[in-house]
């Protein structure tokens, strides 16, 4: 039963992850040898070391996942002046509102790919099954990038440094 609910919180998390009003015209539509592709542009990432597994392309998002510990991580890029405007401390925090009881910590602002990135950690819980998550965005060159990892409290800290990885590989235009 803990399975199955943490399936529906995953799969709620994917579809909250790039829902925000965003103009499904963008996102990622391909992955191949290291480049995501969006609508208009593409991008350099390196995928999640084994045993993470995927891409897999969900609602115009990659999606990896790793069943030792449950977790899932989520990027998102959508291009277009939209978010031009919204700071990136903003959008990330947005990333965490259909959690219930969230607990967000203050925003770190740091350098990814040349550009201002903020990450936001917190933990809440969806449908009762508690969760932790980070999230980091990016903005760069008229380019949003949402990274989102989340697991089970538990056993969160197990992924933590393959996400860190993860999004530090980007290379964007």
């Amino acid at each position: 039963m803990l399975a199955m609910k943490l399936s529906l919180a995953v799969c709620s998390l994917i579809i909250l992850s790039g829902c925000f009003g965003r103009d499904y015209r963008g996102g990622i539509m391909r992955y191949e040898m290291g480049r995501a592709y969006t609508g208009t542009r593409s991008f350099a990432i390196q995928s999640p070391p084994k045993p993470w597994k995927g891409p897999k392309l969900k609602y115009k998002e990659m999606v990896y996942t790793h069943d030792g510990i449950g977790g899932t991580i989520v990027t998102d890029a959508l291009c277009g002046p939209k978010f031009e405007d919204t700071p990136v401390v903003l959008l990330a925090k947005h990333l965490f509102y259909k959690l219930d009881h969230a607990q967000i910590k203050p925003a770190r602002y740091f350098t990814l790919d040349g550009r201002e990135a903020v990450r936001v950690d917190g933990t809440g819980s969806m449908d009762g099954v508690p969760l932790q998550m980070q999230v980091v965005v990016m903005k760069k060159n008229f380019c949003l990038y949402d990274f989102v990892y989340f697991a089970p409290p538990k056993s969160f800290a197990a992924g933590r440094k393959d996400f860190e990885n993860y999004y530090q590989s980007l290379e964007a235009p």
